[in-house]
């Protein structure tokens, strides 16, 4: 890969956050619903119903966990990725997190609040070794008074690793 996860999706945010100068980057809810894997993709992107299966739930709660530890620079936040790129994704976000943390803003960053509720999960693909699942919509994440809204387009590639979902990869503006 020639370019991290993490490096791609928070520039935009710490864009934001740095012409407000007050960095809102947070953790908290966490949506109970998401697509149906087996339902038409067109239906999928207006009606949310539970996933049919475990290994679905265990897919979006990895995304899920991806989204909240990214933009709250949670240490736990490279255990999400597959061995295949956590060395890099680490390397990356260790980066990012001293940044924050030399300007004085990683405890604004770990306390902030974030909102995944406006994201859609729609699973592409669901194998036994591999998933594919497009997230689309926004999620946003605040500290009073900023609120800042994220836009999501993008198919995250994740496998199986040791009993758990992890990712692999992640493709902004895909396509079907």
């Amino acid at each position: 890969m020639n370019a991290s996860l993490f490096a791609r999706v928070l520039p935009s945010a710490l864009l934001g956050l740095a012409l407000l100068c007050a960095p809102a980057l947070a953790s908290g809810v966490r949506p109970f619903f998401a697509p149906n894997a087996t339902a038409n993709a067109t239906e999928n992107a207006t009606a949310k119903v539970i996933p049919d299966d475990a290994a679905a739930l265990a897919q979006y709660q990895t995304l899920r966990e991806y989204f909240e530890r990214n933009v709250t620079l949670d240490d736990r936040l490279p255990q999400v990725f597959s061995r295949r790129v956590r060395d890099e994704e680490t390397q990356a976000f260790l980066i990012m997190r001293e940044a924050v943390s030399r300007r004085g803003q990683l405890e604004r960053f770990r306390a902030a609040h974030v909102d995944l509720s406006g994201l859609v999960f729609t699973r592409v693909t669901a194998d036994p070794d591999l998933a594919r699942i497009r997230v689309t919509g926004s999620y946003s994440f605040s500290v009073p008074p900023v609120l800042e809204r994220i836009d999501e387009d993008a198919l995250f590639v994740l496998l199986p690793e040791m009993g758990q979902w992890k990712i692999f990869e992640r493709r902004p503006g895909w396509r079907p």
